[in-house]
């Protein structure tokens, strides 16, 4: 009995108390009549903090902002995920192993014909990344610089490619050596990305038409019996970090050669002749 008592005196104090911190002076505030309701327009708090007070709040926004989304490294996460994948199928028979043999399965009990376009989107993709830029207003970088990430990107994909074929022996569905990883996925992914980094700003249908592209190639490697799934997401994570790479190695090409704000050159002249095609290098020192 007691103890009820008790919780009755502290309900009945608490209660109080929220009843009076609940009680505000509305003197000053605007009342709520037929005549003149309450709008945002009534409060104006640079007038109560200062003409400051907006710019602290923005400022806070932006140190609160960040999430492990748009921070500097979160632009790696997708590739990682990827190449983890692809590199946990070599070691790891169960479950990811068997995940490659039974989309094989499947596909092979619905589908028996080629497919030859994927051969198509190897090299038609990257002359489209490369040449959109070409159009006035479309590129978000200038030739030079645009020349430079898409020959590192390629570079950078290629020798990856290549030698993971050779240190990694890994049979294709059909038989044949050198399936991991697929080379036409990176190739394609690697445009792709390319188009999304360089053309979003213009439109971002054009990144996204490049990606259904590069996924259709992976697909169409797999349907062709050429590749495995852990093959085709080994390289489409290839594919878009070899972009990443390129355009984090312009500031460094910019230090070599010496390119400055309107100072030294550097020009890159694609030449095209009836005997064959070949490339210009002009340095302005």
């Amino acid at each position: 009995m007691v103890i009820v008592r008790f919780l009755i005196i502290i309900f009945f104090i608490v209660f109080c108390n929220c009843g009076m911190m609940g009680q505000k002076d509305t003197s000053s505030l605007p009342t709520m009549t037929s005549k003149n309701l309450i709008t945002l327009d009534d409060y104006n708090p640079d007038a109560v903090y200062g003409a400051s007070y907006r710019e602290m709040m923005k400022s806070r926004g932006k140190e609160t902002g960040k999430t492990p989304f748009n921070r500097q490294g979160s632009k790696f996460i997708l590739p990682t995920l990827f190449i983890v994948y692809g590199v946990s199928a070599r070691f790891n028979q169960l479950p990811v192993r068997r995940l490659d043999f039974d989309i094989k399965h499947e596909i092979n009990k619905r589908i028996d014909r080629q497919y030859n376009i994927d051969d198509y989107f190897e090299y038609g993709l990257p002359v489209a990344a490369y040449g959109l830029g070409f159009i006035p207003g479309v590129g978000k970088r200038n030739f030079r610089d645009r020349t430079l990430a898409m020959a590192t990107s390629f570079l950078f994909m290629e020798g990856s490619v290549k030698l993971l074929k050779e240190v990694v022996p890994v049979k294709r569905p059909y038989g044949d050596d050198r399936s991991f990883p697929s080379g036409h996925t990176a190739v394609t992914m690697m445009s792709a990305h390319f188009m999304y980094k360089e053309y979003k700003d213009c439109s971002p249908w054009i990144g996204v038409s490049g990606y259904m592209v590069a996924a259709a190639t992976g697909v169409l490697r797999m349907l062709n019996d050429a590749h495995w799934f852990s093959d085709v997401m080994m390289g489409a994570g290839i594919g878009i970090l070899s972009t990443e790479i390129g355009y984090m190695a312009l500031p460094v090409w910019h230090s070599i050669f010496g390119i400055k704000d309107g100072e030294r050159r550097f020009v890159a002249v694609p030449a095209f002749s009836t005997q064959g095609l070949g490339l210009g290098l002009v340095y302005q020192f």
